[in-house]
């Protein structure tokens, strides 16, 4: 095993220990990721009830109409940006 003590380490050496600790990070991330399942990498996971998940789709769907207030934030908002 080559030591990391030295002052003056080889080009050769450093990329060596880079790619280990690359290896290394890779390697924690997809243990982190099958003990803790999606929510290792960052992203929050949401659980719907059945009637959430069913109201989110039809949401999704079948979207209502756009209020007046949400009509003119719009319009102020494509204003502002020119």
């Amino acid at each position: 095993m080559r030591s990391l003590v030295k002052t003056e380490t080889s080009t050769e050496t450093r990329l060596y220990w880079w790619a280990y600790l690359f290896v290394l990070d890779e390697f924690i991330a997809e243990a982190d990721a099958t003990i803790n399942g999606p929510a290792a990498f960052g992203n929050p996971v949401l659980k719907l009830s059945e009637r959430d998940w069913d109201f989110l789709l039809d949401m999704m769907l079948d979207p209502p109409e756009p209020s007046e207030g949400l009509i003119a934030l719009i319009k102020e908002c494509r204003s502002s940006q020119e």
